[in-house]
């Protein structure tokens, strides 16, 4: 029997951790990068003394790893499967010979749901084991009046170590010894008085925001946003699987092995349809790809992001991770208009003041050369995080104030850095440049940076890049991306006018030299029947031959305008005229 049981429970650790793999692999990279675990004495004193604190800092502690590959994914199975041993614990304590093994997987699987979600933090999960922990010892206690004492005491312990769930505890205590027929069973509302007096209590001194944190599984979600109903699940299908526990435990036993594998077929199916609808309501697949890109974005794997990226996009943000990988390999001017573009925003998207996009913001305007955005939008990242901050956003604000010589406060945030297990061993590597402009002018990268400084003071408007961007490219010449970035800004938004007053101001200069293809088919757009024009900007005859056969197929096709798109984007999908005529 219990090398079944055994075999059991290693079958729903493997399912859960391949499942969670395959589905959500780039989904615990992203879970990391928003919260930020310093391993010090302080910081853990400070969370613990919290209500809640011994399991959020436990989850704080186990989500560090999931920057590597597969901890995310068998950490997360590994959590679930102590749920469902939990929770068989439990129901085998009230009916010992059920063999209703569903009982024990729907509160797994539910939470499975919340793991999906990455405002949700394991915390929720830590602290619902806890939970079960506690419960199980305390049916362990045969002797009814010690169980009950022991319950009650239970409940501010448990409040203090694992936050919410204490109150879930406190009801299900309740509902047990009630339906247990215990004498006096109406002791154990104590435990729901103490657990409303923790929660009130809690928010009076100011622990907890706001009520719903101290008696909902709220509090194990972003505290800035309301969660989906889906977080609800599992704290109701606890008190709902005691009930129908004790219910199982009146029925008599049916005997036969044909009615036992019925049963499990019956429950097997019952699974596999709560998963059928609850992996794609709560999948969030739709970020699936975002967070693949924010992944090989922050590892620098630039060509991975435009092999993802080939084909159709609809998506502003795939674009922009498109663009700004393009930028990092100093391709955007020659190859943007061989990927699907949609506009500006596919260089740059609207900030709506969210980690994710404030994090994409400040990669793009360090591609850029702009420092002072970068370090804005960090610092946006990094304060809205659902953890402690970013990781990843912390370094750019290290880099920034490096770049601007203000060396205390990137001291301070090497310091934070310092106290982490990964990152650590980068903040040692960037203490050389503290205090060292010398350092600072030699690196390749902040050195550039520093160049790319304007050298006059200026009002920056997020909404307005082009005054930016021709400092960026004023100030430091070899930066391309800026110059880069400002034209095919013009190119995707079809702005002719801007365009030509960028390439008459800087072309022949060392800003901008030469034109990259899309600057040259565009020079051919704006200036269509005037070819000695042409001959300013130096186009290549290459570029012009090819003009002359895609003018000469579209004159040839022109009476067939629905056809007309299609033929041309596959020999000439690739060049701005396409864009600028199609698109």
């Amino acid at each position: 029997m219990k090398l079944k049981i055994t075999a059991f429970w290693l079958v729903i650790l493997a399912a859960l951790f391949i499942f969670l793999q395959e589905y959500s692999r780039f989904h615990f990279f992203f879970i990391e990068q928003s919260q930020l675990f310093q391993f010090t004495g302080d910081y853990i004193c400070g969370k613990v003394a919290m209500p809640g604190g011994f399991a959020l800092t436990l989850s704080e502690f186990l989500v560090q790893f999931f920057r590597y590959p597969y901890a995310g994914a068998g950490i997360t199975a590994a959590l679930l499967l102590l749920t469902g041993m939990g929770m068989r614990g439990i129901v085998r304590r009230i009916v010992p010979d059920t063999d209703f093994f569903l009982l024990y997987l729907i509160p797994v699987i539910l939470l499975m749901f919340l793991h999906f979600d990455f405002n949700y933090l394991a915390f929720g999960t830590i602290a619902f084991n806890l939970m079960l922990l506690a419960f199980y010892l305390c049916l362990r206690i045969s002797n009814d009046k010690w169980r009950m004492i022991v319950e009650i005491v239970a409940t501010p312990l448990l409040y203090g170590l694992a936050g919410a769930v204490a109150c879930l505890f406190a009801l299900s205590v309740l509902i047990y010894e009630f339906l247990n027929k215990t004498p006096k069973f109406y002791w154990s509302s104590l435990s729901v008085l103490l657990g409303l007096l923790c929660g009130v209590c809690s928010v009076y001194f100011a622990l907890l925001g706001e009520y719903r944190f101290a008696f909902l599984p709220d509090a194990y979600y972003h505290t800035a946003l309301e969660p989906k109903t889906v977080i609800y699940y599992s704290w109701i299908s606890f008190p709902l699987i005691l009930i129908l526990a004790f219910l199982l435990r009146k029925r008599k036993k049916a005997a036969g092995k044909k009615i036992w594998i019925a049963g499990g077929v019956l429950q097997l199916a019952l699974l596999c349809v709560l998963c059928w609808w609850g992996i794609p309501e709560y999948g969030d697949k739709k970020s699936a790809k975002v967070k693949e890109l924010d992944y090989y974005a922050r590892t620098e794997q630039w060509d991975k992001i435009l092999d993802a990226n080939k084909g159709t996009l609809t998506n502003y943000l795939n674009m922009c991770y498109l663009n700004l990988a393009l930028a990092q390999k100093g391709e955007l001017a020659d190859r943007m208009f061989s990927f699907d573009q949609r506009g500006p925003q596919g260089l740059m998207v609207g900030w709506n003041k969210t980690e994710q996009i404030s994090s994409l913001l400040s990669d793009i305007a360090f591609a850029m050369g702009n420092s002072a955005m970068a370090q804005e939008m960090a610092f946006e990242a990094y304060a809205t995080a659902i953890g402690e901050g970013n990781p990843r956003m912390l370094k750019r604000l290290v880099q920034t104030n490096l770049i601007y010589g203000e060396y205390p406060v990137a001291e301070k945030y090497l310091n934070i850095l310092g106290n982490t297990i990964y990152y650590k061993k980068w903040a040692d590597d960037h203490r050389k440049f503290l205090y060292n402009d010398t350092a600072v002018e030699q690196d390749s990268v902040l050195g550039s940076m520093r160049k790319s400084l304007p050298k006059e003071n200026y009002l920056s408007e997020i909404n307005y890049m082009e005054k930016d961007l021709c400092m960026v490219a004023e100030a430091n010449p070899e930066k391309k991306a800026a110059i880069e970035y400002l034209g095919a800004l013009y190119l995707l938004a079809k702005n002719m006018d801007g365009f030509k007053n960028m390439l008459e101001t800087y072309y022949g200069t060392d800003v901008l030299p030469s034109l990259p293809k899309s600057f040259q088919e565009a020079v051919i757009t704006l200036s269509e029947a005037e070819p000695d024009y042409w001959k300013r900007f130096d186009i290549s005859p290459s570029v012009m031959q090819r003009f002359a056969e895609y003018k000469k197929q579209v004159l040839a096709n022109r009476n067939n305008k629905n056809a007309l798109p299609g033929l041309m984007r596959r020999a000439y999908g690739d060049t701005y005229w396409f864009y600028f005529m199609f698109k």
